[in-house]
């Protein structure tokens, strides 16, 4: 149902491109390489879905309640397996120096060096794309045997999945992410248009 409301925003969105992809999977931007780490263990992987939307006007969403950064991540983590949102450089700026982080404007139109911000400053979307990932956790159903209560004996007992199941269920994913993306981008745009007309 995601998916099909999603074909429908986009269509809203338009000419707005979202287009999500696999960005790594068990840790490796190589997803067959993360996938064989699977099979050898005979386990699961997660992965991460990067998704970039290109044509966002500058001016949509809010300093606070409703940020393009919350209205995002309060659709995205209602995708089921979906343990970790972040956008721009994400983690990785709590480890720069705002020197660093800062994305400095290179003209009069706004356009920036770079893209630390993923596109969003103080919740509004300046102009830039807007990047962000979203962390993918591994099935819990593996091929390898794992503890569990037994609740008609009362007690712990091994639980083995036997049959056919996902190794990596972040593959599935990008097309989810893309959908649901362009569902709350779709109602920003709404509620930019009904403030500012």
């Amino acid at each position: 149902m995601l998916v099909a409301a999603g074909v429908v925003a986009k269509k809203i969105l338009s000419p707005l491109c979202v287009d999500a992809r696999i960005a790594s999977v068990g840790g490796e931007t190589d997803p067959e390489i993360g996938l064989q780490k699977a099979i050898d263990r005979k386990d699961s992987v997660g992965g991460i879905v990067e998704c970039v939307v290109r044509g966002v006007p500058i001016g949509w969403g809010e300093p606070f309640f409703d940020s393009v950064e919350s209205v995002l991540a309060h659709a995205l983590f209602a995708i089921p397996a979906v343990k970790g949102v972040e956008f721009g450089a994400g983690f990785a700026a709590a480890q720069m120096f705002g020197s660093q982080h800062n994305d400095p404007i290179v003209n009069l139109q706004g356009t920036t060096l770079s893209n630390h911000a993923g596109g969003i400053v103080g919740g509004i979307s300046n102009g830039n794309d807007l990047v962000f990932r979203v962390a993918v956790k591994p099935t819990s159903s593996t091929p390898q045997d794992q503890q569990t209560i037994n609740l008609s004996t009362q007690t712990i007992d091994t639980l083995r999945i036997r049959g056919r199941h996902d190794l990596c269920i972040a593959l599935r994913a990008p097309v989810v992410v893309e959908a649901v993306a362009a569902i709350a981008l779709a109602d920003l745009m709404a509620l930019h248009r009904a403030l500012w007309q």
